[in-house]
């Protein structure tokens, strides 16, 4: 049996996720930055300056606390949204409002 609240984390995370990584890759490259250093850039808020110099493991660690970091945002809107129910009643909105808060922060 699905569980609603698991199943709206992991879809709006994975979206969210795929989006915002994608954002970051093309933007980036239009500034001549490699993918893999953007992706290190996300685990460098961990390892500071040595995850530039990690290779594909760094990469792999920046793919997983990104999408983390993805996935706790849905759940914090999930949780929000329980509280108040224009978040639902006007997803779409409420959604690209939210990410426009997180992209801000």
């Amino acid at each position: 049996m699905r569980k609603p609240a698991a199943f709206a984390i992991l879809v709006g995370g994975l979206i969210a996720g795929v989006f915002d990584l994608t954002y970051a890759i093309v933007f980036s490259a239009l500034h001549k930055v490699q993918p893999i250093t953007v992706i290190q850039s996300v685990a460098s808020g961990l390892l500071g300056k040595a995850a530039f110099d990690g290779g594909l493991s760094t990469a792999i660690l920046g793919v997983l606390l990104h999408f983390f970091i993805a996935f706790s945002w849905a759940a914090i809107f999930y949780i929000l949204s329980r509280s108040f129910p224009f978040l639902t009643q006007h997803a779409v909105l409420s959604g690209l409002l939210f990410g426009a808060v997180i992209y801000a922060v």
